[in-house]
């Protein structure tokens, strides 16, 4: 076989998610060809599909040093750079394609990306509209448009994207799934049937058949047919399942060294450093009322929401974390040392962000397994713990879709049991030794005590009272881009405590064996 052929099937290999064997073939085909620009340049993007973002950056680097005027291998890179919150590195290279062919459609579709991770809505939505006006019947685009509106509170004109998607082609599984996160379907949302019938298609994939049954049980749940949501999401878990590769003997590792390295551990030498700016750490459980405290919080005059952000997480993970273990010597250095790597990191991602507030808050639900190095690194912080009822929040994880690879956890009832009751057993243990560092507040408390949890939120935030906050759903300048985005928008409504009893019998056998109910 020639060596066009080989690369035809390497990149079809690519497609079909093969990256391992993409690999593997690539590196014996290097052996023999070390002059071939593009060669490197697969093997970086199989190599930045799993994730192993160092790797796919050296062979970006040896694909442009061997083709210098290949722009795909610059977005390429660019795009590695975004995975490792390089921003400023990635947009500088966006901006150099872009001075180069105004017309390159990946780099005008990956500097919208990165401009909606930025917050800057309004360049992305500009940029995502420059591209379409080159391939105006591209649906990826048109969709990622949607999105943007999605997260801004724009419901209708995503809305109107969505529909004009599915008239185009009404097998369109993402628009279908992308129309049940913003719609009611007790409304009646036409696009119901639509996916029922797509559903019999015994050619949909295994991944297009979970996101379509997730939908449809949405669909049925806002019915209140919990016997049929049940089985949709029953049936769409089990599906999802089989795709991810989640073990929680990882996280379980992780957890247990974080535990060991903080059990005896003395926060009066803390490492800090000049960055004076407020932050608000929210966190807790997905699905545990993060997002409604995010929004009540940044509908302050004061106070910016950035949303999820993963700065922190990279930051530790990147210097701190091998093999799921906490690597205490290099903590034990960079406390001895004269800089604050996470801090001054942090900060330098955080500037990158579309934003001048006073008080940021960074919602990350799950930086609940880091908070000792919250109280390690930074000066000016609050940690907010956000708490719900247990089954409430199992239900809200087992029934939603998630995008982040962080969640594959939800797809198993049984891993559910085992996540739950580690972050509850990992919570215990960062109140043991922080104390009044971490200030809980109860979901099903915000709900039905509004304004004078409200006042006790902002006094622990030592905020001054504002009314906006009790008018939160009414924000336009809130960014939302979880599972929550049309929820949030709403007026807070208590249909969603004690939702648990609505799939008791199909759930309870779980329910027991959660430590704390």
């Amino acid at each position: 076989m020639d060596l066009k052929k080989k690369v035809d099937q390497l990149l079809q290999e690519l497609k079909l998610g093969k990256f391992s064997k993409v690999i593997s073939d690539t590196e014996k085909l290097l052996k023999k060809n070390q002059d071939k620009g593009y060669l490197f340049n697969i093997c970086g993007l199989a190599h930045q599909r799993l994730n192993n973002i160092e790797t796919s950056i050296n062979y970006f680097n040896k694909a442009i040093t061997l083709e210098p005027k290949n722009l795909g291998h610059k977005n390429n890179l660019a795009n590695s750079f975004i995975s490792q919150c390089r921003y400023k590195e990635a947009e500088d290279i966006f901006k150099k394609i872009l001075a180069l062919d105004s017309g390159n459609t990946p780099a005008l579709v990956n500097y919208a990306r990165l401009k909606n991770i930025l917050l800057d809505f309004k360049k992305s939505i500009n940029l995502y509209e420059n591209a379409l006006k080159l391939i105006k019947n591209d649906l990826g685009i048109w969709l990622n448009l949607g999105s943007v509106y999605q997260s801004i509170g724009e419901f209708s004109k995503a809305n109107n994207i969505f529909d004009n998607i599915l008239k185009v082609k009404p097998n369109f599984v993402p628009a279908h799934v992308s129309i049940s996160k913003v719609n009611d379907y007790n409304e009646n949302k036409s696009n119901l049937s639509l996916m029922l019938n797509l559903n019999k298609n015994n050619n949909l994939g295994k991944k297009a058949k979970s996101d379509l049954e997730f939908a449809i049980g949405k669909a049925y749940d806002d019915q209140k047919n919990y016997e049929l949501s049940i089985k949709y999401f029953e049936s769409a878990n089990k599906k999802r399942k089989e795709l991810v590769n989640y073990n929680f003997k990882s996280d379980d590792k992780l957890f247990k060294s974080i535990k060991d390295y903080f059990q005896n551990f003395e926060f009066n030498n803390t490492k800090k450093n000049k960055n004076s700016e407020k932050i608000i750490f929210i966190v807790g459980l997905p699905r545990s009322g993060t997002t409604l405290l995010e929004q009540i919080l940044s509908a302050h005059n004061q106070v910016f929401g950035a949303g999820e952000l993963d700065f922190l997480r990279q930051i530790i993970n990147e210097n701190f974390v091998q093999d799921d273990k906490l690597l205490p010597q290099k903590i034990n250095e960079f406390r001895k040392s004269n800089n604050n790597l996470v801090n001054d990191k942090y900060f330098s991602y955080l500037k990158n962000l579309n934003n001048d507030s006073i008080v940021t808050i960074d919602k990350g639900p799950q930086n609940f397994i880091w908070i000792g190095f919250i109280k390690l690194f930074f000066n000016n912080v609050k940690v907010i713990h956000s708490k719900r009822n247990m089954k409430d929040t199992f239900l809200s994880n087992y029934k939603n879709n998630f995008a982040s690879t962080d969640m594959d956890w939800t797809y198993d009832p049984s891993e559910i049991i085992k996540y739950f009751n580690s972050y509850y057993d990992q919570m215990n243990f960062w109140k043991k030794i922080c104390g009044d560092f971490i200030y809980d507040v109860d979901y099903e408390s915000i709900v039905n005590k509004n304004e004078s949890e409200i006042r006790k939120l902002l006094n622990f935030c030592e905020l001054d009272w504002d009314e906006n906050c009790l008018k939160h759903h009414q924000s336009k300048e809130t960014i939302i881009k979880t599972v929550s985005a049309y929820q949030a928008r709403k007026p807070i409504y208590k249909t969603s405590i004690n939702s648990n009893k609505h799939y008791m019998q199909s759930l309870e056998k779980y329910f027991k064996q959660l430590d704390y109910k």
